[in-house]
């Protein structure tokens, strides 16, 4: 029962975190939509967190913590690497015509294989000095501070909790994507994207420079 609780609040922490609206979250939603290497995405995403949320429980990140110069590069390298894709969601928002066929279009837009896929992901998961302080610097900590016969059912909680919402996000996006059947609609969800995408960038030097 006490592992149980202790896993249940690992859990539920790690929704908390991860639940809010953020740039990872919504590359993952996106490629839901367009319905193109879902699985692999969402796999790389809780992998990624898992191997954070070790990194933090393992004490490295005080690596990180400790050099100012480490810190300033990784932000602007993300400030950089998400107002470049949102500038990239709004021209291909701008690029659907209400004309011709949607799923032409879509393909179109969203053309990108595997290897520049997984690059994206990976510069908007590792480059986010969001993720370092929720799954590294908060999680590492917190489950230092809890009693050892608990800290593996708390990890396995935290770790639980990217497996579940990236599955769950992805795979949503995955059943509402056919039924978005105007290209209007389409342009809107592009557009919005990249906005949000930018306003994160630009709120990543704000926060952190």
């Amino acid at each position: 029962m006490v592992i149980f609780f202790s896993y249940l609040q690992g859990l539920l922490l790690g929704f908390s975190l991860i639940i809010a609206i953020g740039a990872q979250n919504l590359f993952v939603f996106n490629q839901g939509l367009i319905g193109k290497y879902v699985m692999i995405v969402c796999l790389f995403c809780s992998l990624s967190d898992a191997l954070l949320i070790l990194i933090g429980y393992s004490g490295l990140y005080l690596i990180i913590e400790n050099n100012v110069i480490l810190q300033n590069f990784i932000i602007l390298i993300g400030f950089l690497w998400l107002l470049g894709y949102g500038v990239l969601k709004i021209r291909e928002g701008m690029s659907f015509d209400q004309e011709s066929n949607l799923d032409i279009q879509i393909s179109h837009t969203n053309n990108r294989n595997l290897y520049k896929t997984i690059l994206a992901i990976s510069g908007i998961t590792w480059l986010n000095p969001h993720v370092y302080l929720d799954t590294v610097f908060l999680i590492g900590s917190i489950s230092n501070s809890v009693q050892s016969e608990k800290q593996f059912s708390f990890l396995l909680g935290t770790v639980s909790s990217s497996f579940l919402f990236f599955f769950f996000l992805g795979y949503m996006g995955f059943k509402i994507g056919p039924l978005i059947k105007s290209p209007n609609l389409w342009k809107k969800i592009n557009i919005s994207l990249g906005i949000i995408m930018i306003m994160i960038s630009f709120n990543l030097i704000y926060i952190y420079l």
